[in-house]
């Protein structure tokens, strides 16, 4: 992720970025942040077979305000303005990372609100990536550019004190026993993750550790059970800075239902996994070190749908 500093900082939570990674020179990096009392009415995007620029335009007390264009330094083939209408809120923001001339860039994006789709623009690749958030959260975006976009992550601010992303897989309501959550309490430490695991995730259980006592939730999901069995084991000061996973529908017996089919979990000093199979629509996320405070989602016979749970790191 981008080292970007911002005076708002401490109260805003960074997702992503997507696209390009590693070091850039200071005019590479780029930051649009809702003011206080702005409203976020315009997106101004110049793509082609990728994505070239992005401007947004706020409206405070009747007056409009448009940031300088972002990218783009050699120009695209069209321009569209994506105008939110009313309380129109962005929710959700998918797209795609492709490469031009060896450079990884974006190569698609859409903006999901609480009214609709907008998008996609560009060209999408197989290179997918998505990500959902309660409306109210956003408050800015982020990355890097030149000629092009070349990489964009999220400012998201919590209603309350956590805020949820995600979730990534079903998508239709459970029931109550096919709701899970676990948080981390505070001044717990995530120890261990077991996952049981072979053509998909089968459950989870996770085991924090607080003064030297150790607390394990229940088994989620895996009613029908798995074939492997993992312990990811985290030290001291070892922190979950991301996950890098699948959803795929289930095969066999139980066929036919949508599960996340594999997950890896990126932390600051290594990635663990992948388990399961990598297969179906990739979800890849990352946040800032001292973010990650849980998982929630859906769970059966399988780990139905994953979400996280992120706090402002103060």
């Amino acid at each position: 992720m981008a080292d970007i500093q911002s005076s708002n900082a401490a109260k805003f939570i960074r997702v992503g970025t997507w696209g390009k990674q590693g070091e850039a020179s200071p005019q590479n990096h780029w930051s649009f942040e809702l003011e206080k009392n702005h409203k976020l009415v315009k997106i101004t995007i110049d793509h082609g077979d990728l994505i070239y620029s992005l401007m947004f335009t706020t409206k405070c007390g009747g007056v409009f305000h448009t940031s300088n264009k972002i990218g783009g330094w050699n120009g695209g083939d069209t321009v569209t303005e994506v105008n939110f209408v009313n309380d129109e809120e962005i929710i959700c923001i998918d797209g795609t990372v492709g490469n031009r001339d060896g450079n990884v860039v974006i190569s698609s994006l859409s903006f999901k609100t609480d009214l609709g789709i907008h998008g996609p623009f560009g060209s999408p690749t197989e290179t997918v990536f998505s990500l959902p958030w309660n409306k109210g959260s956003l408050v800015g975006f982020y990355g890097l550019a030149g000629y092009y976009i070349d990489s964009i992550g999220v400012y998201l601010k919590p209603c309350e004190e956590i805020i949820r992303i995600g979730t990534w897989g079903k998508t239709q309501p459970g029931g109550p026993q096919n709701i899970w959550s676990f948080q981390i309490e505070a001044g717990q430490h995530l120890k261990k993750i077991t996952i049981d695991h072979g053509d998909l995730i089968y459950s989870l259980t996770f085991i924090t550790q607080a003064r030297g006592v150790t607390f394990s939730t229940n088994k989620i999901g895996g009613w029908n059970g798995g074939e492997t069995v993992s312990e990811v084991i985290f030290e001291s000061d070892e922190q979950i800075t991301g996950i890098n996973g699948t959803t795929a529908l289930s095969r066999g017996s139980s066929a036919g239902l949508t599960t996340v089919s594999s997950i890896s979990f990126i932390t600051n000093k290594k990635t663990h996994g992948p388990f399961g199979n990598v297969r179906g629509t990739h979800f890849p996320v990352a946040w800032d070190v001292g973010s990650f405070v849980g998982f929630y989602g859906l769970a059966g016979y399988y780990i139905d749908s994953i979400g996280v749970y992120l706090k402002v790191v103060r």
